[in-house]
């Protein structure tokens, strides 16, 4: 099934926060969408199907320096704040960026969000959570 960038932004548009991630990666599962590679750095995001298709979300801010050393704490109060809709995606990308979290991916198969430092090593796995 293809699925296209177009899609993906409607879907997204839904977005008020955090906390209404979990409807927009059920609608985004239903177009095909198996994984979500997001840059901290500038906000693209590769999204990957089944069958090797791909689309590519472009930068969506100017590029932010990511910190060298990790900071579990300061992300995961982040991550928190950002859930609870007191963040918006941005803020939450500059926290990212602060504290040493250099990507993350989704994969909406296994309902995992996983997030990892410049190194590729994983800092944090959460569960995403569908219940409302």
């Amino acid at each position: 099934m293809m699925f296209t960038l177009a899609e993906i932004e409607t879907a997204h548009s839904e977005i008020e926060s955090g906390k209404d991630f979990p409807k927009f990666a059920a609608k985004i599962k239903e177009l095909g969408v198996c994984t979500i590679e997001t840059f901290v750095e500038d906000g693209s995001t590769i999204y990957k199907g089944e069958d090797d298709s791909q689309v590519t979300a472009a930068q969506q801010y100017a590029p932010l320096l990511i910190y060298g050393i990790v900071n579990p704490p300061k992300f995961l109060e982040a991550l928190r704040h950002y859930r609870q809709g007191h963040i918006d995606f941005f803020q939450f990308c500059k926290d990212c960026a602060d504290s040493g979290i250099f990507k993350w991916i989704v994969d909406l198969n296994a309902d995992t969000c996983t997030y990892y430092d410049r190194e590729g090593a994983v800092v944090f796995q959460e569960q995403i959570s569908h219940s409302n």
